[in-house]
């Protein structure tokens, strides 16, 4: 394993249970997508995201998927459960399957009734994002505390994704 993937993985909080998400603990973007950098070239960093990065190392290097979209199965942005075979929660896909992935859970802007509880800004996705972040950062991977924030259980707490 390399170092950079060291480093990649050192980032990574693995769920106790054989379904749970791996959650991105590093860096977290606007859009609420977790950010991981690379080294292609000495001296040179580029950005990508952590979950693309993951598929990666699964699928050939980052260029074997170039032409591919990151779909998540379990709706959660800084999820990077990628593995070979079943048990993915971030698989490959096409630009249309992910769309018609994205409408079918209802997470497109044309789905009126349930926009307001469902849609998003990146903005919203961040900050939720980094919610969940931190509180597996400060409390381990904790169940029902993440279940709790994730639901919305909490009085007077929105949904997390």
């Amino acid at each position: 394993m390399s170092d950079e993937q060291k480093r990649f993985w050192s980032k990574v909080a693995k769920g106790p249970d054989p379904a749970d998400c791996w959650i991105w603990t590093g860096a977290i973007g606007d859009d609420g997508y977790g950010r991981f950098w690379t080294t292609p070239e000495v001296g040179r960093q580029k950005m990508i995201r952590a979950h693309r990065y993951a598929l990666g190392l699964v699928h050939g290097g980052l260029d074997a998927i170039a032409d591919r979209e990151a779909c998540h199965v379990c709706d959660n942005p800084i999820c990077v459960r990628v593995e070979p075979g079943g048990g993915s929660h971030v698989y490959l896909g096409t630009r249309e399957s992910n769309m018609i992935d994205r409408a079918s859970r209802g997470r497109h802007n044309l789905q009126f009734a349930a926009a307001f509880f469902r849609h998003q800004t990146p903005a919203d996705r961040g900050r939720r994002s980094r919610a969940l972040r931190d509180l597996i950062r400060d409390q381990g991977y904790d169940h029902q505390a993440i279940k709790t924030m994730m639901l919305g259980l909490a009085r007077g707490q929105g949904t997390l994704f």
